[in-house]
C-alpha cells in the first residue's frame, strides 16, 4: 500500500478548535452524568470542588489553576473513571492558555463550569470524604 492509499469510504476528519473540543466533550460527559454512564469518583469530586474554589474570587479558570489541578491527581486523575475528567480540564486548559478568549471559549467554560460543579457535588451517599 503506498503512502497515497486512501481507505474506501473513510472521510477526512475536519479539524476541531480547542474550544470546540471543549464544547464537545462537556456535552457528552453531561449526557453521560444524566444518563448514569459516568459516575464520578472521590478523586474526581473532590479535585473539581478544589479547581471551583480556586477560581471563587474572580471565577476565571486559568492555566495555572487548570495545571496545579491536573498535578493534584497525579497519575491516579489519568485513570480515575478512564480519565475522562483529566480530558475536560486539558481541553478547558487548551481553551484558557489562548491569548484572546473569543465569546465560544467563554460560552464553552461557563458550560464546564456547570459540569464541573456538578461533579463536585456528587450524589448523596457517594461521597465519604476520603479519596
Amino acid at each position: 500500500m503506498s503512502h497515497d492509499t486512501v481507505v474506501p469510504g473513510a472521510a477526512p476528519r475536519r479539524h476541531t478548535s480547542a474550544v470546540e473540543r471543549l464544547a464537545e466533550l462537556t456535552a457528552v460527559l453531561g449526557a453521560d452524568l444524566d444518563q448514569g454512564r459516568w459516575a464520578p469518583g472521590p478523586l474526581e469530586r473532590a479535585l473539581a470542588g478544589r479547581l471551583l474554589m480556586a477560581c471563587a474570587g474572580d471565577g476565571q479558570f486559568t492555566p495555572v489553576r487548570l495545571r496545579e489541578t491536573l498535578w493534584e491527581g497525579s497519575v491516579a486523575l489519568t485513570y480515575a473513571g478512564g480519565g475522562r475528567l483529566t480530558r475536560l480540564l486539558s481541553a478547558l486548559h487548551e481553551v484558557t492558555a489562548q491569548p484572546a478568549p473569543q465569546a465560544d471559549g467563554e460560552t464553552s467554560s461557563a458550560a464546564a463550569e456547570e459540569l464541573l460543579e456538578r461533579i463536585a457535588a456528587g450524589t448523596a451517599g457517594q461521597d465519604d470524604g476520603r479519596f
